[in-house]
């Protein structure tokens, strides 16, 4: 056999492992991808405001992140950026919210720093659903 054939071959057979390879790590990235639970409609997702009452089990979910920062000047824009958030939230499987408000500045300009934690809790999970019937 020449050299030639020898180098094309195993170059097909490089090839042909590469492309295996690269199709199974998108296999698994899909596969991670996918919410572990049923995803939820806003209206379905809870929001809780301490840690104590969230109930026990739970799990944490990942939400998804806003456009960019929110800035809220006014009750109707802090009832649509609650809705927003728990509309990620359940895109994202979490049937519950929780959310830690951190306030600072004084009465004239305050400034508050919101930290949100995705959750689905099993035993919120019919109610959840039914919510977005």
């Amino acid at each position: 056999m020449s050299v030639l054939v020898v180098s094309i071959r195993v170059s097909s057979i490089a090839i042909a492992f590469s492309l295996l390879g690269t199709r199974a790590v998108h296999a698994q990235a899909a596969a991670a991808a996918k919410a572990k639970h049923p995803v939820v409609c806003a209206k379905g997702v809870r929001v809780y405001t301490d840690k104590a009452q969230v109930p026990v089990p739970h799990d944490t979910v990942t939400i998804p992140p806003a456009d960019g920062p929110i800035r809220i000047t006014s009750p109707d824009e802090a009832e649509a950026a609650e809705l927003a958030l728990r509309g990620r939230a359940g895109s994202a499987g979490a049937n519950a919210v929780l959310v830690i408000d951190e306030v600072s500045g004084d009465a004239d300009a305050q400034r508050v720093r919101r930290t949100a934690t995705g959750l689905f809790v099993p035993a919120d999970s019919v109610r959840a659903l039914q919510a977005c019937k």
